[in-house]
């Protein structure tokens, strides 16, 4: 994390008419195992940006440490970002409400990657197993939430803040705890340094956006990463699409 940190640092010192970051990889999702709504699923899609129910809009969230407290409770030492121009942000937002354009965009990758190696098409759905961590290092699976009267499942977009940080998402009750504390829908694998180097930079314009390949931080789910790298890269494509062309 720290050499992505630093190659940000050198990228953006050189390439200094940059006026738009994106972060675009796989993380793992923060799931709700009763409300379809607020569940997150393998295939679909994060985009940070500011929970709409918290008066500090960071669109990511880093923990660096977490403690229980003397309530029962947890404490929690973090690094919050939110860029100073929140229009790649309001972008996704119109995304989010629509299947159209970024779901044509993973079949058209679809397309021009059929002759490449690796499986780029999703899973059967029987591999996205939804278990229940009961403590003491065993777990239950369960069924995932549907969405009524409906039989057949699309990957969706989802508009949350992103959370890192081994502290928390590693699993276990912390894990969801700070996710409601963050309002946060996904976790990835620690991207504080390269975020660090964005805002010292000086750039106003940044968003993250993680395919789900698993329920952790995109680091196990070693079937789900090649469609879920898809999948945020079409989102990606779609927010870059729907901006005004440059002037200079």
């Amino acid at each position: 994390m720290t050499a992505a940190g630093n190659t940000t640092t050198r990228l953006l010192g050189i390439f200094q008419k940059v006026e738009y970051v994106f972060l675009v990889g796989v993380g793992g999702g923060v799931p709700h195992y009763t409300d379809y709504k607020k569940h997150v699923r393998l295939g679909d899609v994060v985009v940070s940006t500011p929970a709409q129910d918290l008066p500090d809009k960071y669109v990511y969230v880093f923990c660096e440490k977490a403690e229980r407290n003397e309530k029962g409770g947890w404490d929690y030492e973090i690094k919050p970002y939110k860029p100073v121009n929140f229009l790649l942000q309001e972008l996704a937002q119109r995304i989010s409400h629509s299947n159209g354009l970024w779901t044509t965009y993973v079949q058209e990758g679809l397309e021009r990657l059929k002759d490449l190696p690796g499986r780029w098409a999703a899973p059967e759905q029987g591999t996205d197993r939804l278990c229940v961590d009961v403590g003491d290092g065993a777990f239950i699976e369960v069924s995932h939430p549907a969405p009524a009267g409906e039989k057949t499942r699309e990957s969706r977009v989802h508009c949350a803040p992103v959370a890192g940080g081994r502290a928390v998402s590693c699993g276990g009750e912390v894990r969801a705890a700070f996710a409601n504390h963050a309002r946060a829908l996904a976790y990835d694998c620690e991207l504080d340094a390269v975020l660090d180097s964005v805002v010292g930079n000086r750039k106003d314009c940044f968003i993250c956006i993680r395919g789900i390949s698993d329920y952790r931080d995109g680091t196990r789910g070693k079937e789900w990463q090649p469609h879920a790298a898809l999948t945020a890269a079409a989102v990606m494509k779609t927010i870059i699409a729907a901006m005004e062309p440059p002037t200079d």
